[in-house]
């Protein structure tokens, strides 16, 4: 399975590493505006390296393409790929607003390609345990949940990230992971309450949105780009059940692509049991998270894990949080 990198920032590289440990799987080619950054991501991985992305499809001709670019470009390089039938891995999140996506869905199946959006806390070790013990009622009922992603404004982030219109900064990049996870557990959200402060950017980089899902279950999502230098990347859940309270923490490096030296804890408060240390053995997410699609491709199939709808109605729900934001209301979708 042949395959290209559009992006060769900074979470190009997890995919790269994720790639070569992948049997039957090859990186070919990387693609960036940035000559001297395609030539270095190019030289480490041993493949080609292009400045122009239609070229590099045109000669390489990849199976498929991990589209690592600032998200408000999605669209344009999915549409390029569509346009050549090959397939595409996107990172998350779909696209910046939600008439740009349903543009980008339309044309990729019109093409008929196997899509994907990259929402790899999907595949998270940790998160892969709570989705399973939610759907099997281990928890019980849920009375709330606190899902809470935070980070320094680590100097490796594109300014294009801190720009209120291209990125939107912690609620653009950051929230959107537990969005889509919450998504994920509960399904899409009826109403939400955002309680958010912008910085020196101009962005809502420090974000507390109150959410009641059509579900039934309540929860809050937490993110901040404002923690001081040194702070690690961390995100952690609490999940208050009738039946069990469950705690899940992770510290990496200053970003998420620093994992070396990552801990990871999960604990369960079992209903007249108590506590339960819960081994979490963690692996690279990324790798886990390309296997699958992988699999989807070797199949021909769609991917069921994360479907373009729900990454569609992501944005909507992220949209409706900068929303009442904006205007200190309550949003119903």
């Amino acid at each position: 399975m042949k395959f290209a990198l559009i992006g060769c920032g900074l979470i190009a590289r997890s995919h790269a590493d994720a790639l070569g440990r992948i049997e039957g799987s090859e990186l070919i080619a990387v693609c960036d505006n940035r000559e001297e950054v395609a030539d270095g991501l190019a030289q480490e991985y041993g493949c080609k390296s292009y400045v122009d992305a239609e070229k590099m499809l045109d000669d390489a001709k990849p199976d498929a393409v991990i589209i690592c670019v600032p998200t408000f470009i999605h669209e344009t390089y999915a549409a390029m790929c569509a346009k050549r039938k090959i397939h595409v891995l996107c990172e998350k999140p779909l696209e910046r607003h939600p008439d740009t996506c349903k543009k980008l869905i339309n044309e990729v199946k019109d093409a008929g390609i196997i899509f994907m959006t990259a929402q790899v806390v999907r595949f998270w070790a940790g998160y892969v345990d709570i989705k399973r013990m939610f759907d099997a009622g281990e928890l019980g009922d849920i009375y709330m949940m606190h899902f809470r992603r935070v980070s320094s404004r680590a100097g490796q982030y594109g300014q294009w990230l801190f720009n209120p219109e291209l990125g939107g900064g912690a609620w653009g990049d950051m929230l959107v992971h537990d969005i889509d996870y919450l998504r994920y557990l509960a399904g899409p959200f009826d109403k939400v309450y955002s309680n958010a402060v912008k910085d020196e950017t101009g962005c809502y980089n420090n974000v507390m949105a109150n959410i009641i899902f059509k579900s039934g279950i309540h929860a809050v999502a937490e993110t901040s780009f404002t923690q001081q230098t040194g702070y690690p990347f961390s995100f952690s859940v609490n999940i208050v059940g009738s039946k069990a309270t469950l705690e899940y923490s992770y510290h990496a490096g200053a970003t998420i692509a620093d994992r070396s030296g990552s801990e990871c804890k999960m604990k369960i408060w079992r209903k007249d049991i108590g506590l339960e240390e819960s081994f979490v053995e963690e692996y690279d997410a990324y790798e886990s998270q390309l296997r699958y699609y992988i699999n989807c491709l070797e199949e021909k199939k769609q991917p069921e894990i994360i479907t373009l709808e729900q990454s569609y109605d992501v944005i909507c729900m992220i949209e409706a949080i900068k929303e009442s934001a904006d205007k200190g209301e309550i949003i119903t979708l």
